[in-house]
């Protein structure tokens, strides 16, 4: 499985002529499809976008960053999806390089899992320093379950017990849902939280 989903990959691609789902592309449309509710009409950043595919999926927004480290996805993004309201940049998710307070939406579908525990952690205060009063972090990451294993996808550098990271997002964000969904290898948590945790 490639680290980053792409259009061409067959690891992504349905089978017999189309007939049989693939259930990493499912996944993927699914995520992204899932988000567009909390995206109308917002400033969005998605981070890690990869090659743009899933980023393109998102509809309605006000205008879409898409940000990746890696110079080739970002380039295959904007050959392929670029547009007014879409556009693509190169960085990394410990210095996203944004002004404060750029988004009102922050999406990161299964990139968490994909850098170490103290880049998620510094990522976590970039998320939250871009982010809007009231803004909203949208986030998947796949989890250890008690007595879980580690799924043995080699691009995952950490994976959580879902405990730790239960614990991390809540300390970050206000809940405003989390729940676990199906998916090919370890469960899946989705978390929306806002920036702000506390109300008077």
């Amino acid at each position: 499985m490639a680290e980053r989903a792409h259009p061409h990959d067959k690891g992504f691609q349905n089978t017999f002529f189309g007939l049989i789902n693939n259930p990493y592309r499912k996944a993927l449309f699914e995520r992204y499809s899932y988000c567009n509710e909390y995206i109308i009409q917002k400033e969005v950043i998605d981070v890690p976008c990869g090659t743009g595919w899933g980023t393109s999926l998102l509809k309605n927004a006000k205008n879409i960053i898409g940000i990746d480290i890696d110079q080739d996805s970002i380039d295959f993004a904007n050959n392929m999806y670029r547009s007014d309201k879409l556009k693509f940049q190169v960085g990394n998710m410990k210095k996203l390089n944004l002004a404060d307070n750029i988004c009102d939406v922050l999406i990161c579908l299964e990139g968490f899992e994909h850098v170490s525990q103290q880049t998620g952690q510094e990522f976590l205060i970039e998320t939250k320093r871009v982010l809007r009063d009231n803004g909203i972090f949208i986030m998947t990451c796949p989890i250890i379950k008690k007595g879980g294993l580690h799924s043995g996808n080699p691009h995952h550098i950490y994976e959580y017990p879902e405990e730790e990271l239960l614990k991390i997002l809540n300390d970050n964000f206000y809940c405003m849902r989390i729940e676990e969904i199906e998916n090919p290898d370890n469960p899946i948590i989705r978390f929306i939280g806002k920036t702000v945790k506390y109300y008077i």
